[in-house]
């Protein structure tokens, strides 16, 4: 996916983290990642204030969202093999995120051959980066719509993803490369296009089921760091990935929100997913 499947990769981020950045305030607070202290602790847990309450929270989506996007698993029906054009339908929009803003005709439906390569990580590393690029070399990827909405004044992204492979093992298998790739990949670099992007990652402990995988990646490209949290979930012979791009923070509120608003955002796609698969 073009945004953590393949979307995240360093040729489409390099731009909204630009952005961000740019747009974060200078004394920003550096989350820490990694260990039982890290944002991926505190994500996915439900907040008492109400979403976007705060300034640094990346969504002003109201949600009442517990925080556990239900794994949409690899149970159920297989589904039908998804086109691009169900796939846009699928996607979110600015009806989902109020006060974003998203243009369709920049939608990319390319899908991955090639993955960045990982300088330094090692070969769980190296897995993470192919998994999150849904590389079709490996996984048979046949269609892939990444779409991004912003809200630039506040310096947030949402990068959305939809994928579909040929059988739900093949879907499957991104997940499970995925979650046993966080287990042993806290941190990397990769260099791509010119641009070298280090990821810092803590796997977000609610959002880690079957079928379904959630994880903060502490984002630096061009020495420009952001934070991002992003949850791929499997659904019969399709992936839906969701990622939250904003301002660097280790306000444990703006965490929980953030993980708030990235399961409702989740959870609409998903549902949409298993619509289009015929999947109860």
């Amino acid at each position: 996916m073009h945004i953590g499947i393949k979307g995240i990769s360093t040729a489409v981020l390099t731009a909204a983290v630009l952005t961000t950045a740019a747009c974060s305030s200078s004394g920003s607070i550096s989350a820490s990642s990694g260990g039982s202290s890290g944002p991926g602790s505190v994500f996915g847990k439900t907040s008492s204030a109400p979403t976007g309450a705060q300034s640094g929270a990346p969504s002003s989506v109201s949600t009442g969202a517990s925080g556990g996007a239900p794994s949409s698993a690899a149970t159920g029906g297989s589904g039908g093999t998804l086109t691009t054009d169900q796939i846009k339908q699928i996607l979110l929009t600015d009806k989902d995120a109020p006060g974003y803003t998203y243009d369709a005709s920049a939608d990319s439906a390319t899908t991955t051959d090639t993955s960045a390569v990982v300088t330094a990580g090692g070969a769980a590393c190296q897995t993470f980066v192919d998994a999150q690029n849904g590389l079709t070399t490996k996984y048979g990827t046949t269609a892939e719509v990444d779409r991004e909405l912003k809200k630039t004044a506040e310096g947030h992204v949402i990068e959305d993803s939809t994928m579909a492979f040929p059988s739900p093992d093949k879907a499957a298998a991104v997940i499970t490369d995925l979650t046993a790739s966080l287990a042993n990949c806290k941190s990397l670099t990769t260099n791509q296009s010119g641009s070298t992007a280090t990821m810092q990652l803590s796997p977000i402990p609610q959002l880690i089921k079957d079928g379904q995988v959630g994880y903060v990646d502490t984002l630096t490209i061009s020495g420009k760091p952001v934070l991002m949290a992003a949850d791929v979930v499997h659904v019969g012979t399709g992936l839906s990935l969701v990622a939250l791009i904003g301002p660097m923070t280790s306000d444990n509120t703006i965490l929980q929100q953030m993980g708030s608003t990235l399961s409702h955002l989740s959870d609409l796609q998903v549902g949409r997913l298993k619509t289009a698969q015929g999947i109860s």
